[in-house]
């Protein structure tokens, strides 16, 4: 009976299992290859010296998955807003970025403006790398809000670039997420909560000059994981007014709304909470990961890198003592949990033993042997996590754009001629009776041409004369009434 038994409990064992993928969540499941596409520029913008910034990012692609409406997860390294890089190796966002790509998300993976202006004042025994320890020293606290700031106007700009471009990745531009770690997620958590101009802080505002860096302070900061030492004068120490919440990238009518944050390690200043950061009709949702006892971010309330630069700098003055005070993701989700009508949120926190200033000698080295308890551990299992949470978030919403290859269209219409040369019309049989955005896009997303109008049945022309470059384009148009994508050839 045994032998006849097995074959059938092997058989029932495969049905179940076979029953149970087929209920699996949607995008929570490893099952497709991926690719990269890398290096896209998606702006320019000054630095905090004024010199214009190249803005790249990486784009990790599903393989086999074809599917038309792909969510979009948009991942911001950190590096104290001085270093780091999209594509460095040993962060946690790239582990992240191929393990989504996996599971069907379109992974954008970004860099943004970095560096601040340095202390002015000349530091007592400084670290001995200058390139490394000699630039942490803040000329003051508004300095890395500022730097905040502008990088998460740069990652709005990034989400703007990538929706613009839906057709073109085979995305739904209105399932995205954004998640970063440690200085990235105070990025991502800007993005998030940071939506209206009244929330802008104080910082953020024209300021007087930054003063000139000390002889014994480095001004450096990194460019796509590059070393930029300057020696900034006059017109590079101005503080100018950092502009709105949503920066001035890729202004193309598409709107930086997310549907939830992965947060890792980061957190908010506390001028968010004053400024009703948390609040409003549109708060996405939140994954919080942080391990307790970390040395850089604090858990709770507190100043960033406080524990490492108070207890474990060798003697050297302490750097943190111009830094912004911040509330970590302990304290983000105590917020969250008094809060009457939150917003959907889970906390994923790894227990671990505070720092013991008594025992300062033997802490330091715990603290260096664990890496200041700051950094994502085990990546791979925690993306799980990560997919299970947000599943239902990018699973549901509506997307304009339709097929993998050919973007079809909601609208029945027909751009014609195409290929073009200098005329270039789309022919409707049932145009929208609203007021509708036309739009021109290459194939990175960059914006060539808008028109906003009321188009009619049969032709419409949109374009007579054009000096446009022969390749690719994409068409796009959307109103409330339909949208649709097509790509067209210029001859």
């Amino acid at each position: 009976m045994n032998v006849f038994m097995t074959p059938l409990r092997i058989l029932l064992a495969l049905l179940c299992g076979t029953s149970m993928l087929a209920a699996q969540a949607p995008y929570t499941s490893k099952q497709y290859g991926w690719r990269i596409e890398k290096d896209l520029e998606y702006g320019v913008a000054p630095n905090y010296a004024g010199i214009p910034t190249t803005l790249l990012l990486d784009l990790y692609k599903p393989v086999g998955d074809h599917n038309p409406q792909r969510p979009i997860l948009v991942l911001v390294h950190g590096g104290s807003w001085l270093g780091g890089c999209k594509d460095d190796p040993n962060a946690g966002i790239v582990v992240i970025a191929k393990e989504m790509a996996q599971r069907g998300y379109l992974v954008a993976s970004v860099n943004y403006r970095l560096g601040w202006h340095k202390s002015g004042t000349s530091i007592p025994n400084p670290f001995s790398d200058g390139a490394a320890g000699a630039t942490l020293y803040a000329a003051d606290s508004s300095e890395l809000i500022r730097a905040l700031y502008r990088g998460q106007q740069d990652v709005k700009g990034a989400i703007r670039w990538l929706k613009a471009r839906a057709a073109l990745d085979s995305t739904c531009s209105e399932r995205v997420l954004v998640g970063g770690e440690s200085a990235g997620g105070f990025v991502a958590l800007a993005v998030g909560f940071l939506d209206r101009d009244a929330e802008k802080p104080v910082s953020c505002l024209a300021l007087p000059d930054a003063p000139p860096p000390a002889a014994n302070v480095t001004n450096s900061y990194s460019l796509n994981c590059t070393l930029q030492i300057i020696n900034p004068a006059g017109t590079a120490l101005q503080r100018p007014d950092l502009g709105p919440v949503e920066g001035t990238l890729n202004l193309n009518g598409h709107d930086a709304n997310v549907k939830g944050v992965l947060n890792l390690f980061g957190g908010v200043p506390f001028e968010a909470g004053a400024n009703n950061w948390l609040q409003g009709p549109d708060t996405p949702a939140v994954y919080f990961y942080h391990q307790t006892c970390d040395g850089v971010v604090p858990f709770g309330g507190g100043i960033p890198f406080s524990t490492i630069s108070q207890y474990c700098n060798l003697g050297f003055t302490p750097w943190h003592t111009n830094y912004l005070h911040t509330f970590g993701s302990g304290a983000l989700a105590a917020v969250f949990q008094t809060n009457p009508n939150p917003t959907p949120f889970t906390i994923d926190f790894e227990d671990c033993p505070a720092f013991n200033p008594a025992l300062a000698l033997f802490e330091c080295i715990r603290y260096s042997q664990n890496g200041a308890y700051h950094y994502t551990a085990n990546p791979v299992p925690r993306s799980q996590k990560i997919a299970d949470f947000f599943s239902p978030m990018v699973s549901t919403g509506n997307c304009f754009t339709v097929g993998s290859k050919e973007p079809g269209t909601v609208l029945q219409a027909q751009s014609s001629p195409n290929p073009f040369n200098q005329r270039l019309s789309v022919f409707l049989a049932d145009a929208p009776k609203e007021e509708a955005m036309i739009t021109l896009t290459d194939l990175s997303g960059r914006l060539i041409w808008t028109s906003t109008r009321v188009l009619q049945n049969g032709e419409n022309v949109l374009l007579e004369q054009n000096q446009l470059p022969a390749g690719w384009y994409a068409l796009q148009i959307r109103s409330n009434g339909g949208a649709g994508v097509w790509k067209v050839l210029k001859q």
